[in-house]
C-alpha cells in the first residue's frame, strides 16, 4: 500500500496508522482504516439480499398454501 499523508501535519504516514507518529495526533475516524463506514455498504447490501429472499419465500409459501387451501374445499370426486 502507498503512504498517506496526515490530516493534520501533512507528513507521510504508514497506510494503516490510527495515530500519526510524527505529530502524535488521533488520526479523524473517517480516515483511520477499519474504522470507517465503508464496511457498513457491505452490511447494507447483505441486508438487502436477505430480506429479497425472505420476501421470495413468504411469496411462495403463500402460493403453495393458496394451491393447498383450494384443494381442500373440493369433493373428492371432482
Amino acid at each position: 500500500m502507498a503512504a498517506r499523508r496526515c490530516s493534520y501535519c501533512q507528513e507521510k504516514i504508514q497506510p494503516r496508522a490510527v495515530v500519526c507518529p510524527h505529530c502524535r495526533r488521533d488520526l479523524p475516524e473517517d480516515e483511520a482504516p477499519g474504522r470507517s463506514l465503508l464496511g457498513w455498504g457491505a452490511v447494507m447490501a447483505s441486508g438487502a439480499l436477505l430480506a429479497a429472499a425472505a420476501v421470495l419465500a413468504a411469496s411462495a409459501f403463500l402460493r403453495e398454501r393458496r394451491t393447498w387451501t383450494r384443494g381442500q374445499g373440493e369433493s373428492p370426486g371432482s
